[in-house]
């Protein structure tokens, strides 16, 4: 009641500049039009690239544990705004958003059996007080019904923010950071994450869940940096 009180006599802003907006949990035309979207990707670890239908070098030397990765937006401006704002300052609704670009861009896309959103370690998740992995999971499970399996892994180890540490540092740090703790739901999982960056953390998790019997595993994340690991 009380939010809908709010929302009746506060105007409706747009997530990243504040303006005036149609929708309290979208964006001003001018935000919506600038938006990053990754149009041109790897066709493997949807890193940008400058054409589309292509799969880059690395991925044809190191093949990832993952079958695809899928990627809405490019992890600058508007879009690392709202990523950050979700994960460090508290912004759930910020969630309902990017679920709804990434969801836009599923079209043609085979859809898997169940969603598995990556786990956070439970001294990191009492710091933060919730896994924003899980928010959108949660939000894609509105748009799509695909179930959310949160318990199924876990992240056994406690490891070092990756984005606080050096390029050769990054895959050491998340090695054998995750187990299975529950039974396995279907043969076809999407790894859900905010952004990739190096892409380790969510190959590790993809490769324990190859491991304990998935078949395919791909990989939902909002957003891809322009990086190469």
């Amino acid at each position: 009641m009380l939010s809908r009180f709010i929302d009746a006599i506060l105007p409706a802003r747009c997530l990243v500049c504040r303006q005036p907006a149609q929708d309290r949990l979208a964006l001003c035309a001018t935000c919506h039009n600038k938006l990053p979207y990754n149009d041109t990707a790897c066709g493997s670890c949807a890193q940008p690239l400058s054409s589309t239908g292509m799969v880059c070098g690395h991925c044809q030397q190191y093949p990832p544990h993952y079958d695809q990765a899928i990627a809405a937006l490019r992890y600058k401006d508007e879009a690392r705004q709202l990523i950050l704002e979700l994960k460090f300052q508290e912004k759930l609704r910020n969630a309902r958003l990017l679920a709804k670009l990434f969801h836009d861009r599923l079209p043609g896309h085979q859809l898997p059996e169940v969603m598995v959103p990556v786990p956070l370690h439970p001294r990191r998740l009492r710091e933060r007080g919730y896994n924003q992995s899980l928010e959108l999971a949660r939000e894609l499970h509105k748009l799509t019904g695909i179930p959310v399996d949160s318990l199924c892994s876990q992240r056994s180890r406690y490891t070092e923010r990756q984005a606080d540490l050096p390029l050769k540092d990054k895959k050491g740090n998340v090695r054998n950071a995750f187990e299975i703790t529950g039974k396995l739901f279907g043969k076809h999982v999407a790894i859900v994450d905010d952004v990739m960056t190096s892409g380790h953390t969510v190959d590790e998790l993809a490769r324990v869940l190859k491991k304990s019997g998935i078949d395919k595993v791909d990989i939902w994340v909002m957003a891809r940096a322009g990086y190469m690991p």
